[in-house]
């Protein structure tokens, strides 16, 4: 998601000349100091039960929560605070002989209508069975947070829920609000603090502050908006992120080198020093002049001297800024921002993987998968690949759930469905994905190819892929197998939907995939494996006892069953390529090896195939492409003392298959095609 930055907007009813709160916005996503990594579930349905809940649930009317210690000496606006209680309205107050809670109805700040020494989430509603404030605390002293969450709540006049939280810390005696979660899409907040009746900060836009949290249930996509008591610095450069794309081309080069920034000083910025390194080596230093930030504001600083790298492989940049308007940088712990990228010989397109959660007695999933169907049913074949989990509720559950599916749903945190998640990096409501959502992440490049095949011989799915990689790395990958039923029939439930595409059957070995420690640029790597689903045919009643893949199989058709691979960043959930094998006609036979050798790889006008290591008179092959069509095939004559060539003038750049087989031996090879 785009970092939205936003201004503080200090609205005063006489202009003070020593402010005592100033405003910064969060410039990475999660949650400040990232002490707090609970997920984001309702009291009872997921949260960590070291929290404590402090308010009751269904507040039809505004309530407020019991009065409450804060857990260390903590100043508000100057003055030491020591309790605090919290209005069902989205208001926490130190006031605590205030009698009446704010109104659900939010408005400006400052308002009548609002205690003196308060922290304004103003806006939210508590009517629910499940909306609860909550609190807990966070890490040791001195540095030490305190948490007032907002768990599972309404967004008042909206039919969506919505999670915040008021956060005080120890030392700095800082405030910041917590935008955590959220299912709204037309909903809005009055958002900051009301010293008294005359005097507030608040945040731009207020009293209608939309909310930028999706429905992660991880802090990954949490924003703060940073409340600082004292005066704001004049000249305050503040790095958000590296802004060099992740692959770099390099016969590209040379590359500018780009960085983000916000101006968290008073002052505009219309000059500043930028730097950068590569690998911690010399820095590269340079003057920019003729910016024009705001205060408040971010853009992108670009470095008069463009970077050339000396080859391929991943490189560590470090960007930071110095003495912006000619003076020194009155807070320099926040100017420097690092980022990773690799630079290859060639990219390959990414063909983005989307995992949908959804189930036969969810209601609401049953358009969702028709729009997301018709979605679907407008690619290319082979451009976008998919997935469905189908999960254990609403109520008794799919009968096709399964325990290794349940553990995709705890890695991601999905609690609701329908739900998708692309690539692992967009996590939302499955009938809510557009072309222009997945078009964002076809555009992101993919560092490595993937291609290969399967067949089914009775209850048995032999498979043989390779992985291609484009670039060295020594990134911990997991390279994950699904085998999934095309179409399925008897998993009928409650929400009125009779037949299910893409249904997950059985992870190969497991869920917890085949760890990859490390890719070497131009070298594959084959993998050939197999399962054989156990038993016989059975129909679960229910989620409630999932079946038993060590002594039966929910598979209606085998002759239907399909194999996702995909390629995965288990620090980051970030998929990196993704492929539906391709069926094959003639199968795999597990005896063959030996290979034949391919030479150009990569090919351009010609391929000549190298068969000397197969001891038989002739070999058919079949050369298809990424979409398992084929495009050339033939009979080779072994017996020729030149090696045999084949045309590929005419091909179409990119990942190709070389399927071949013989009177003793059959195999597959990875065939590139560029010019």
């Amino acid at each position: 998601m785009k970092r939205i930055l936003t201004l503080l907007t200090v609205v005063l009813s006489a202009v003070s000349l020593n402010a005592q709160y100033y405003y910064l916005p969060s410039t990475t996503n999660g949650n400040p100091g990232g002490l707090n990594a609970d997920s984001e579930y309702p009291v009872g349905g997921g949260l960590s039960t070291t929290w404590t809940s402090i308010s009751s649930p269904g507040a039809s009317t505004p309530q407020w929560s019991s009065i409450n210690a804060v857990p260390f000496s903590f100043d508000f606006n100057g003055s030491a605070v020591t309790h605090y209680k919290v209005s069902t309205s989205g208001v926490l107050t130190f006031d605590t002989s205030a009698v009446t809670p704010p109104s659900y109805t939010k408005g400006t700040l400052p308002n009548s209508g609002i205690p003196d020494k308060s922290v304004c989430i103003w806006g939210l509603a508590g009517p629910g069975a499940n909306d609860i404030i909550v609190k807990k605390t966070f890490g040791s002293a001195p540095n030490r947070q305190h948490w007032v969450f907002f768990a599972s709540y309404d967004a008042f006049g909206s039919s969506c829920w919505t999670y915040w939280s008021i956060v005080m810390e120890e030392t700095t005696n800082k405030i910041y609000v917590v935008d955590q979660r959220n299912s709204c899409t037309s909903a809005s907040f009055s958002i900051g603090i009301q010293v008294n009746s005359s005097t507030a900060y608040t945040v731009a836009g207020s009293p209608n502050v939309s909310p930028l949290a999706t429905t992660d249930a991880s802090p990954a996509d949490n924003h703060f908006y940073e409340f600082i008591p004292g005066s704001q610095p004049a000249n305050n450069l503040v790095g958000n992120a590296v802004t060099v794309a992740d692959f770099l081309i390099l016969g590209n080069a040379p590359f500018s080198m780009t960085a983000d920034y916000l101006n968290g000083g008073s002052n505009a910025v219309t000059s500043a020093m930028a730097n950068y390194s590569i690998n911690g080596g010399t820095p590269v230093s340079a003057a920019v002049s003729g910016l024009n930030i705001a205060s408040g504001t971010s853009a992108t600083i670009t470095h008069p001297t463009a970077w050339t790298p000396s080859s391929v492989g991943t490189y560590d940049v470090t960007f930071w800024t110095s003495n912006p308007n000619g003076s020194a940088d009155d807070v320099p712990n926040n100017d420097t921002v690092v980022k990773q990228v690799v630079v290859v010989n060639a990219v390959a397109v990414r063909a983005p993987l989307i995992e949908v959660f959804t189930s036969s007695t969810c209601g609401p999933c049953a358009p969702a998968n028709t729009t997301f169907t018709n979605l679907m049913g407008q690619q290319t074949a082979g451009d976008y690949n998919f997935i469905k989990y189908q999960m254990s509720w609403p109520g008794s559950g799919d009968p096709y759930y399964t325990t290794e599916a349940g553990t995709k749903r705890t890695y991601y945190g999905v609690n609701s469905v329908p739900n998708a998640q692309i690539d692992g990096g967009w996590n939302g409501h499955a009938g809510q994905i557009t072309q222009t959502i997945l078009n964002d992440f076809k555009a992101v490049p993919a560092f490595v190819e993937l291609g290969g095949f399967y067949y089914v011989d009775s209850q048995t799915v032999h498979l043989d892929f390779t992985i291609d990689p484009l670039v060295s790395t020594n990134k911990n990958l997991t390279l994950n197998v699904g085998i999934f039923e095309r179409t399925t029939d008897n998993n009928v439930k409650s929400n009125g939907e009779t037949s299910f595409h893409n249904v997950f059957k059985k992870f190969v070995p497991d869920q917890n995939g085949t760890s990859i420690s490390g890719m070497t640029e131009g070298t594959p790597i084959n993998y050939t494996m197999s399962y054989t689903f156990n038993g016989s045919y059975t129909l679960p009643a229910n989620a409630t006892a999932p079946v038993n893949h060590a002594v039966a199989h929910t598979v209606e058709e085998f002759s239907d069953l399909a194999v996702m691979v995909w390629i995965q960043d288990n620090s980051t959930k970030e998929i990196y390529q993704s492929v539906e094998l391709t069926q094959s006609a003639v199968g795999l036979d597990e005896t063959f090896v030996p290979r034949i050798g391919l030479y150009p790889n990569p090919a351009s006008d010609f391929v000549t195939m190298d068969f000397r290591g197969v001891k038989d008179a002739s070999a058919d092959y079949r050369i298809i492409n990424a979409l398992g069509q084929t495009v050339s095939a033939g009979i080779l004559d072994l017996n020729e003392t030149r090696l045999p060539n084949v045309n590929t003038s005419n091909f179409t750049p990119g990942l190709y298959f070389v399927v071949w087989s013989s009177a003793s031996h059959k195999g597959s090879e990875t065939l590139h095609i560029a010019r």
